[in-house]
């Protein structure tokens, strides 16, 4: 587990308190949260959503598999002048049939942390949403390189640079490409093999 010692304050330690372009109400939620997967496969989808967990960092994660999905568990440590922060994300994946769309994949993803601050002689809990709309979009467009959707891997330098042309604070990408997250620089996966071709429809015989 990465311990960091920062020269600035346990502000940053919640990134998705402070961090702008938030998901406001339950729309933007399903918005970020939700992506379809036409022509796919729930276990292919599901790999690359833990592949693209793994490599943000190797080392920290705990994944708990479910009949449909899994649920991912990061701890981490951060270090501050005068303060330090213990906690832990959870990172709630699903992939199932999409009843709205036949021979697709429906895939949803749900980001919370929750912790202890300690500064002094006094702790403080904290617990709730990690609603950075940067950090889902950054999650996604991964998923969709994993499965060959897109022929790029958008590293955290790229997906910061992207922030800063909009005034973004790079605290929104934390969760993947945070500074407790040891693989922020890691060299892009290899793309899972592509799905082998469907068999030709024999028209029967009359």
């Amino acid at each position: 587990m990465r311990r960091v010692l920062f020269a600035i304050g346990l502000a940053l330690t919640c990134a998705s308190c402070a961090a702008p372009h938030q998901i406001m109400d339950r729309q933007d939620f399903l918005a970020e949260a939700i992506r379809r997967y036409p022509g796919e496969n729930r276990e292919r989808v599901i790999k690359a959503a833990e592949t693209v967990l793994r490599i943000s960092d190797p080392k920290d994660w705990d994944f708990r598999y479910t009949l449909n999905g899994f649920v991912g568990l990061r701890r981490y440590i951060i270090y501050a002048v005068l303060a330090t922060a213990q906690g832990q994300e959870k990172w709630e994946f699903l992939a199932d049939e999409d009843v709205e769309n036949p021979n697709s994949i429906r895939a949803s993803v749900s980001i919370s942390e929750a912790g202890v601050a300690s500064g002094g002689y006094s702790s403080t809990p904290y617990e709730g949403k990690m609603a950075s709309v940067p950090l889902y979009r950054l999650f996604w467009d991964r998923v969709d390189y994993m499965l060959r959707r897109r022929p790029d891997w958008v590293t955290c330098d790229q997906a910061t640079a992207n922030l800063d042309q909009s005034h973004t604070n790079g605290a929104a990408l934390s969760g993947l490409c945070g500074a407790t997250s040891d693989g922020r620089d890691a060299p892009a996966p290899e793309p899972l093999p592509p799905l082998p071709a469907a068999p030709p429809k024999i028209a029967k015989k009359r």
